[in-house]
Order: structure tokens, then sequence, then C-alpha cells
């Protein structure tokens, strides 16, 4: 085998041990090159690299000091390796830890030595490598068919290359065609939404002008009798008056939702979370619970505009109304009121529900007083089965605090900012809406959406989007199947990059031209699109 066969087998080796090609020898004789590929083939035994060999060499080798790692390299490589006995036997110890083994090698190693200083014979007229011209010229030979097959694999392919990026462009030229189409169309849809909610508006105005000319037309004196103010009917005390409440109530809120948000409303101002703090019922004291009654007649006078009554609270649809409210079994009713109409407000906070009803408090459906001081008395079970039910057990809204588990409530309050209370509860309340009331509760602030626009670009990082009543969030939310927030509500969901397939399931959502679906416990989080903060 040759020195340049031996070099090739060398360099594999150590290209497959993942180290770098150790370069062809350059002794200044054939035997000097041998000696270097010896010393290699112990390092390959030893599985020891350059680096590390320099490591183990003591610090004097021979007379000298250590050399240095860039010139151990040169060394190893043949250059003036003749001339340093010591440096080959410090490396044959390095590599052969066996006792007779090293002796062995030292010994070959001495021999290609002396080899090495030993003229070269007449019939060597290069002994740098000892090889002639004609194994240089078959190697030539060889060298150029191999380039040539490379050159043939390399135009071949650069042709496969172009013909990729043709069929790339093609594809992105079709995309691109697909996407403005949808685009035009997505505008379009927009324009047609857009002309209906201005026509919806439109006929909004018509119908609150047509309410008022009625109104104006109810309101206006009979003939003949003009500039007369017309005195109210008297009515007469009896079942059609509970009747005409009940109406007049359902026909100003027939689901119920101007009273609950009065209810709301009423125990939020109690509660008072923004400085104190507090989001349940069972938190306030007996003298607060106690002024949730006339909180509650004081925002119904104020959202359904009633006017004071002559003896009682006020007046609905022309008849005297006294509003009693409970947040118990029962209602208390004085002796100003009996016989007069009621109309009855029961809270259930441990049920969260309300109901609204009316009855007439005469002798019939009044519990006996049996002796007590102010005469206040309460409804019998006759009087139970007497009200006439506006709306019955409706559930009060429902705070998001009072919902979550207790651990998940401590790690809220617990931080130590009311910042990061409320980038906590957006983290944990996820898919569910969040007050403003809560928001502020949690904050202990009144600066509730700049603390929700301050979570939504702490969180976006994590991949958890909070949606408005704003721009595309309520289309967003009912595109992925969640609570449509209204104004003053957020919804915070984590959020996935969509994997293929995921499009057509109708539960992604197009963000800064990439699609996004609902994160699953086991997705990685994934930064949202700046533009969503």
């Amino acid at each position: 085998m040759t020195v340049t066969e031996r070099t090739g087998l060398m360099s594999g080796r150590s290209q497959q041990r993942g180290g770098r090609p150790p370069g062809v020898p350059c002794g200044e004789s054939d035997a000097e090159n041998q000696l270097v590929i010896f010393l290699r083939t112990l390092r390959d035994g030893a599985d020891l690299s350059v680096e590390q060999l320099h490591v183990l060499l003591p610090d004097r080798v021979g007379n000298a000091a250590k050399p240095g790692l860039s010139t151990l390299h040169r060394r190893l490589r043949g250059t003036d390796l003749k001339n340093h006995r010591g440096l080959v036997k410090a490396v044959v110890d390095a590599c052969v830890r066996d006792e007779a083994e090293a002796v062995k090698a030292n010994k070959k190693a001495r021999s290609l030595l002396k080899l090495a200083w030993r003229p070269p014979s007449p019939g060597e007229p290069d002994g740098h490598r000892g090889e002639d011209c004609t194994a240089h010229l078959a190697k030539l030979v060889r060298v150029q068919e191999q380039l040539l097959k490379t050159s043939s694999a390399l135009g071949l392919a650069l042709q496969a290359k172009e013909r990729a990026e043709a069929d790339l462009d093609a594809r992105t030229n079709s995309r691109d065609d697909e996407y403005t189409d949808l685009l035009r169309r997505l505008r379009e849809a927009i324009g047609e939404r857009d002309t209906a909610r201005q026509s919806a508006r439109e006929a909004a105005q018509r119908i609150t002008a047509l309410e008022g000319l009625l109104a104006a037309a109810r309101s206006s004196p009979a003939p003949g009798g003009e500039g007369q103010p017309q005195p109210e009917p008297e009515r007469i005390p009896g079942s059609d008056e509970v009747a005409v409440v009940r109406e007049e109530l359902l026909k100003l809120d027939p689901y119920g939702r101007r009273m609950a948000a009065v209810i709301e409303q009423a125990v939020e101002r109690l509660l008072d979370g923004a400085h104190t703090g507090r989001y349940r019922w069972e938190d306030l004291s007996k003298a607060e619970k106690t002024m949730s009654g006339q909180l509650v007649e004081n925002l119904m006078r104020h959202h359904f505009h009633f006017e004071p009554g002559r003896k009682l609270d006020f007046r609905i649809a022309g008849v005297d109304v006294a509003l009693k409210i409970t947040a118990a079994a029962n209602w208390t009713i004085p002796m100003e009121t009996e016989d007069g109409l009621c109309l009855l407000v029961r809270i259930d906070h441990r049920k969260g529900s309300w109901s609204l009803g009316v009855v007439r408090a005469t002798e019939e459906v009044l519990q006996r007083s049996f002796g007590s001081r102010d005469r206040k008395r309460t409804l019998s079970r006759a009087g139970h089965e007497a009200i006439e039910w506006i709306h019955r057990d409706v559930l009060l809204p429902v705070n998001i605090l009072d919902r979550l588990p207790d651990d998940e409530v401590r790690a809220i309050l617990t931080e130590a900012s009311g910042q990061r209370r409320v980038n906590q509860l957006f983290r944990v309340a996820q898919r569910q809406p969040v007050t403003r009331t809560v928001v502020a509760t949690v904050a202990r602030q009144e600066d509730a959406p700049k603390r929700v626009r301050d979570a939504r670009r702490a969180l976006a990082a994590e991949g958890i989007l909070i949606l408005s009543h704003q721009s595309s969030h309520p289309e967003i939310a009912r595109t992925l199947g969640l609570p449509v927030p209204e104004k003053g509500v957020w919804v915070s969901v984590r959020l996935a990059p969509a994997r293929e397939g995921d499009e057509g399931t109708g539960r992604s959502v197009l963000l800064s031209g990439t699609h996004w679906r609902l994160a699953k416990p086991d997705d990685e989080p994934s930064p949202l699109p700046a533009s969503e903060w």
C-alpha cells in the first residue's frame, strides 16, 4: 500500500469519527511520511484528537518544552518530525498504554526515524513521495473523470432546480390570485354588512320617531277639551291593578335584562371591589345588606323613569306601588302598605337567582302580627300563592371569581401588583366572560381598560389573545365557538398555529396572514403576531 492510499484510508477513518481530515503527510521522505502515518494509527487506536493528545503530553518533551498546539499539528503532519525524537517517543507513550505494546511501538518508531535519516538512493530522483510520474498521471486521469461526472450531475441538478423554481412561481401566482379573490369577496361582504347595519339603524330611528308620535297622540287632550289638563282616571283597588302593573313591567323589560342590570349594579356598589377587593355577597356586613333595598329602589327609578308615588314609593302605569326587597324567603310588609300594591323583589345569592312579582297586601294574604310593636307583617302561604310573577328564578350575572376554584382565586389575588393579578386572571379564566367589575376588583384599581390593554401585550408572548367587543374580535369569538364579548366584557383564549387540515374545520381564524386554532394542553406556547397586541 502506498503512502497516498494509506493517507486516504486514514482520512476516511477520521471523517467517520466526526473529525476533520488530517491532511496529506508533508515529510521530506517516504520513511518520514510512514512515521507520520504510524503515529496517526496509534492516535486513532487510542481514539485521541490532536487537541486531546496535546493535553496528555508532558510539559517537557525530550530536552525542550512541550510544543504549542499549532506546532504539534505541523509536526504530526511531518514538518521537521525526524528532528524531534523526544516528541515521537512522547506521542507513542501517550497513545499506547500497554507497556509491552509501547516497547514495540517505540522500536518501530525508532526504525522509521533511522530510515528517515537515510539519504535517498541514486535511483530515487524525488524522495519526497517515492512515486513515479506514471502513478501521478493515472491519478490525474481518474480525478478528471470524476470531475466530468460531477459536472454532469451538477448540470442535471441545476435543471431540476430551475424546473422547481418555475413550478413554485406558478403555484405562488395561483395562491396570490386566490388571496386577491378572497380579499375582494371579503370587502364585498363587509360592504353588505355595513349597508345592513345602516338600514337597521335607520329603521330603529324611524321606530323611535313613530313611538314618540304615538306617545304624543295618547297624551294629547280629547276634542273639545283643548288646553285643559285631563285628570288621571281613578283606579278602583283590585286585581285589575295587579295585571296592569305586571303588563307594564313586561312591556318595559320583557326579558328581565334591565332589572338584572339594576340588581347587579346595586350589589357592585355595595361590594366596591375596586377599593375593597370584595366580590362575594357574604363579605358584606348586615348594615350593608340592609342598604341594598334602598339602592335597588333608587336605581329602578333611574333606569325605568318611574314617577314618585302619592302615598307609596313610585307609580307604575298610574298605580301607586311599594317596593319590597328581601334576600331571604319572605318580605316584611309595614302597616302603611296594607291594602296597597307591593312590587316584590327577591335576591337569592345562595342559588344565584332573582325574582320579581306583584301582589296586593290584603288581610287575606298577610300573617297575623302577634303584637309586633311596629305592626310589620309577612306574607302567608296564601300570600305566596297570590303573587303574580313577572320574572321568576332568573340567574344573576355570575362573578367569574365565584366560579373559579379556590386555589386558582388564591393564585390570582396573591400576586404582588395589580397588573400581575390581572395578567393571572386572564391566564386562568380562559374562554369565560370577564367583566369590567371583576378586572377592577382583581386590580383594586378603577382603570380596568388600561389593565386589560397591558395584559393583552404581556400575554401575547404566551399565545393568549384577549378579545373585546371591538374590531374583528366578536367575529373571532364566534368562529372559535367562544362567548361573544359585549361592551365592558373580555374573553381570553390561548391559540396555536393551525396545522395542515385545520383551516377547513371552522375552528381556525386568520391573524396577520396565518391561521390559528384553539390551543390544546400539550401545545407549546406560540407568540401571537404583533398586530394582535
